[in-house]
């Protein structure tokens, strides 16, 4: 007996040492979305790269206090990440350049997410999967895909059930945008709340398309816009003929987005989401009271 009750200890002693571990791994991370998930999932990396840009792209999850900034993603301080001594760094396939020189500092586990015609809810929890696999979380994974599952159904029930498809755009100047569809974070986020994407034509292995305003006219949707706006965009779209008629032509009035990483995974797609919603429900209210 006093056996078994040793062994109950020594096991629940170990449990709980691993979950103190999990906490304090010693992980690099140059991709964001990497940096999001471990963020998102209670790990604090050592380090990442351009943690300012971070800051002002990404936003949440935040980064905690402590965390080195690695310098450029594409060509990270390796000094520091041979000072820091971290047992693993994670990097994406659009760094995977940089393998040679980082498998010299330690070992370095490859985990992509934007491959064309891949990007959709499952493939962002598939993802979250394998890098918690990688560092031994896996509990901490499912935990945190449940939970972001339940906020998504949460937010679907205050989405109308007649709100049309969306066209989601963001500005390079103004005549050009980004407008978003397959295989993208944006049309992922959306279309889990149970909204279409009206853009049907084809997009990058990012999920966009770099197109002229006149290539929209004659599409009848939601228009989003999703901040920022480059420096003057603004001003010239009030003078921009083609822009003020699709706007006035619509029969739904433009929304305005804040900015969300458009190239994350689940913080970054359900912070969307939400958000969406929120200005959503901010324009019914408006409308509602004749504002």
């Amino acid at each position: 007996m006093k056996s078994i009750f040793l062994m109950l200890a020594l096991v629940t002693s170990f449990t709980c040492y691993a979950a103190e571990e999990s906490r304090n791994l010693k992980v690099v991370a140059i991709d964001w979305t990497h940096v999001e998930t471990l963020l998102a999932l209670g790990v604090t990396p050592l380090g990442i790269a351009q943690k300012q840009d971070y800051n002002a792209w990404v936003k949440e999850p935040k980064i905690p206090n402590g965390v080195l900034d690695l310098g450029l993603r594409t060509q990270p301080n390796l000094e520091l990440l041979a000072e820091l001594a971290p047992t693993q760094i994670l990097i994406s396939p659009m760094f995977s350049v940089l393998t040679p020189q980082l498998q010299k500092i330690t070992k370095v586990t490859e985990i992509g997410l934007y491959k064309k015609g891949n990007v959709n809810w499952q493939a962002m929890e598939n993802m979250t999967r394998e890098l918690a696999i990688n560092i031994g979380i896996e509990k901490e994974a499912e935990r945190f895909i449940l939970q972001k599952r339940d906020e998504i159904l949460v937010l679907k029930q205050q989405v109308p059930s007649d709100l049309p498809s969306v066209l989601m755009v963001q500005f390079m100047d103004a005549n050009h945008l980004r407008v978003f569809g397959d295989n993208s974070l944006y049309k992922t986020a959306v279309n889990a709340l149970g909204i279409e994407s009206a853009w049907q034509g084809a997009t990058n292995q990012w999920g966009f398309s770099l197109v002229g305003i006149n290539e929209l006219v004659g599409i009848d949707a939601q228009i989003v816009v999703i901040e920022p706006l480059p420096i003057g965009t603004e001003s010239a779209l009030e003078n921009n003929q083609l822009w003020q008629f699709m706007s006035q032509q619509s029969n739904y009035p433009v929304l305005r987005m804040p900015a969300v990483w458009s190239f994350g995974a689940l913080p970054s797609a359900t912070r969307f989401a939400d958000l969406f919603v929120r200005v959503l429900s901010s324009h019914l209210v408006s409308k509602n009271s004749g504002g």
